[in-house]
């Protein structure tokens, strides 16, 4: 009589090592050669805007250009030593009269 569980214990176990994929390494390693590529670039110019950072990663990476803001940017960012985000963007608010501490007459 056949033990009724064999089909569940036929594959491989959590012990067992995992099966390695070719493509998904060789498509991480591309990530992150793009991201260490940013870095340098950041390196030498912190002020590069995130717009200019996308061109440049399209033109040398364009097959990862699609997780440029959600992986690329940040990490490249954290790898050149520079703060998450570069600042607040856009035009400074203007204060009113009762933030200033003036009254108006």
């Amino acid at each position: 009589m056949p033990w009724p569980f064999d089909d569940i214990f036929a594959g491989p176990g959590p012990a067992d090592p995992p099966a390695e994929d070719v493509e998904d390494l060789r498509l991480l390693e591309e990530l992150e050669q793009a991201a260490r590529a940013l870095a340098v670039r950041l390196r030498h110019e912190p002020g590069l805007s995130r717009a200019a950072g996308q061109l440049f990663i399209k033109l040398t990476a364009p097959e990862q250009s699609i997780h440029f803001k959600s992986l690329i940017w940040p990490l490249s960012r954290r790898l050149a030593g520079l703060p998450a985000s570069a600042g607040k963007g856009g035009r400074p608010r203007k204060k009113s009269a009762a933030e200033t501490g003036r009254t108006q007459s």
